[in-house]
């Protein structure tokens, strides 16, 4: 049975990973407080019935690729969203972060209401060329009278843990998340404002389990809240160089108080999503239509 130390080791590597590639987690659901004006067609996104590719970058430098898809699931009228992340490598200070694979599934109904989430994967930490931890890692959970029941599952040289996670409440609404992409958003309207609310179920309940590893040695990591984010279609639209050619997009800015969080850019001509952006302490991180 591995020690409680390694177990936190282990887990506060794979969340410091995951936070990197998708500004917070990899898998985090954005819910709008009230019927959104700006809304993911979930039909016509399970209608086209071809992946979509899209190429990350951190702070300018190329960091991995990423698959998107969805699928409609008739025997339950879901919609099953999966996002496949290959080879995304993120540097901080000396210290190189690689994720040879990871696959993202959340599953949702038309209005939007979360039933499932997962994630699991492959992590690598170098120090220069020199590789010195590797892990695995599945984390999966479905919705159960308003709660998200998950359990994890890690493989280490640590040793290995397999536990459940604490139930974390699930709000109710369509996801619009900043950092999801997606084919297409509709009803993009200049001037338009809302109130986003962040919700990471999956996120929280893994949190919460390192947390109270951590305690146990005395130490105290803080709960992050958030803020809700302020979304706004801008404007004037504007043209951005995607593919070696201009293209006109409309822009929707989510702000935390006065320090813009994220972008998203939007085409003008048929609503296709061609970048996120997001930004956090001096680093910005980018995912690009690849076609």
């Amino acid at each position: 049975m591995p020690s409680r130390r390694s177990v936190a080791l282990v887990v506060a590597l794979w969340l410091a990973v995951t936070g990197y590639v998708v500004y917070r987690d990899v898998w985090p659901v954005l819910f709008a407080a009230g019927p959104p004006p700006v809304a993911i067609d979930l039909a016509d996104e399970a209608a086209q019935n071809i992946p979509t590719r899209w190429t990350i970058t951190w702070s300018g430098k190329p960091a991995g690729k990423l698959t998107t898809s969805l699928k409609y699931l008739d025997a339950d009228d879901t919609f099953r969203i999966t996002n496949e992340f290959r080879n995304v490598r993120v540097e901080v200070s000396g210290l190189a972060v690689v994720v040879p694979e990871l696959r993202n599934v959340t599953r949702i109904t038309r209005s939007g209401d979360l039933r499932e989430q997962s994630a699991d994967g492959k992590l690598e930490a170098y120090f220069g060329t020199s590789k010195f931890a590797e892990a695995t890692a599945k984390v999966a959970g479905t919705v159960e009278n308003g709660h998200l029941v998950a359990a994890c599952e890690i493989t280490s040289p640590f040793g290995n843990v397999s536990q459940a996670l604490d139930p974390v409440p699930v709000p109710r609404g369509q996801p619009l998340n900043p950092l999801q992409p997606v084919n297409r958003v509709t009803n993009v309207r200049p001037g338009r404002r809302w109130v986003v609310s962040e919700s990471d179920p999956l996120g929280e309940a893994v949190g919460a389990f390192v947390r109270s590893q951590a305690a146990q040695y005395g130490l105290k990591l803080p709960e992050e809240k958030r803020e809700p984010l302020l979304a706004e279609v801008l404007t004037d639209p504007q043209t951005i160089d995607w593919r070696g050619h201009g293209s006109e997009c409309w822009v929707i800015e989510y702000r935390r108080g006065p320090d813009v969080a994220a972008r998203t850019h939007i085409r003008t001509a048929d609503g296709k999503v061609l970048r996120q952006e997001a930004f956090k302490s001096g680093e910005t991180l980018r995912i690009e239509r690849d076609e």
